[in-house]
């Protein structure tokens, strides 16, 4: 199952596995609103509710846990290559090196453009994430493994890039919005924004908002072009931030990429078994996707 705690409430997933070579499917996801102070209770009632007590979880940090940078890749063996990039991080965080936990996954080889070999670093506060971590021991989830939002978000796109020539994706909650480019397993590329789902609904600020996300989209798809040397992906799939809003409309009139709203149905067990709560769940549902290969 995935887990992520967010500063605004806790969000859950579960899978299960499908007969044979078939992919994990999800049961179920939730999410419930909370305070710090309240996430051990919130978090246990889910536990509770659905009999999830003993089952391996897979924690996935909010994009606001954590920093992630790329860098030149040092050579040294892979089992060295966390411990050797410590020294790096050092000038990217406002935090004290010691005070940081590290590690890294893999920049594609075919986009650096020249640039060398290149690796993406994550770092986070020790602090805070001995926190999650206690807080998943203490409801009596089995921690198997910890990512972060661009992987878990990854572990979606995968399902729906059936060609492996790449996929957009964005995605959009209140206060935040992220889009990834990927190909199969992959991440190429992200980028975080900001996101208001009021502006965009408000009539005198819509439009600003459009063209805002345009832009975003547009920079990215740029980018990934120009400075990674990539075919740009087709199609955009948006995630949130309301299905019945003709937001792909809208954005598609002003970038120039196919765009459509993601039916999470095929990654669930019952294709109707996605709740109103599936935007605030997504990280987790993305988490509890995690296949052990990756």
């Amino acid at each position: 199952m995935g887990v992520e705690v967010r500063s605004d409430g806790i969000s859950i997933a579960k899978s299960i596995k499908g007969d044979g070579n078939a992919p994990l499917q999800i049961v179920f996801q939730d999410f419930i609103s909370c305070k710090a102070a309240q996430r051990k209770d919130a978090l246990s009632g889910l536990i509770d509710e659905h009999a999830l007590k003993g089952l391996p979880c897979n924690l996935v940090l909010s994009s606001d846990q954590y920093q992630i940078f790329q860098t030149d890749k040092p050579p040294v063996a892979d089992n060295e290559l966390t411990e050797a990039i410590r020294w790096k991080v050092k000038d990217l965080i406002d935090y004290p090196l010691a005070d940081a936990i590290t590690d890294v996954f893999d920049f594609p080889e075919d986009a650096t453009r020249g640039r060398g070999s290149l690796v993406n670093v994550v770092s986070a506060r020790k602090v805070l994430l001995h926190e999650n971590i206690r807080l998943i021991n203490d409801v009596g989830l089995d921690l198997q493994s910890i990512d972060i939002t661009e992987l878990s978000l990854r572990n979606v796109s995968m399902r729906y890039d059936s060609t492996g020539n790449g996929l957009a994706l964005l995605f959009m909650r209140p206060g935040f919005g992220m889009i990834l480019v990927t190909k199969g397993d992959t991440v190429y590329f992200s980028r975080r924004f900001d996101f208001s789902l009021d502006a965009l609904k408000n009539s005198e600020t819509q439009e600003s908002t459009i063209q805002h996300l345009a832009l975003e989209v547009q920079r990215s798809l740029d980018y990934y072009e120009s400075q990674m040397g990539q075919v740009p992906p087709k199609e955009l799939l948006l995630v949130g931030p309301d299905a019945s809003f003709p937001l792909a409309n809208m954005l598609s009139q002003n970038v120039s990429i196919r765009v459509g709203n993601l039916d999470v149905a095929p990654i669930f067990v019952d294709e109707n078994g996605a709740s109103d709560t599936v935007i605030d769940s997504f990280a987790a549902i993305g988490a509890a996707l995690r296949e052990s290969e990756s």
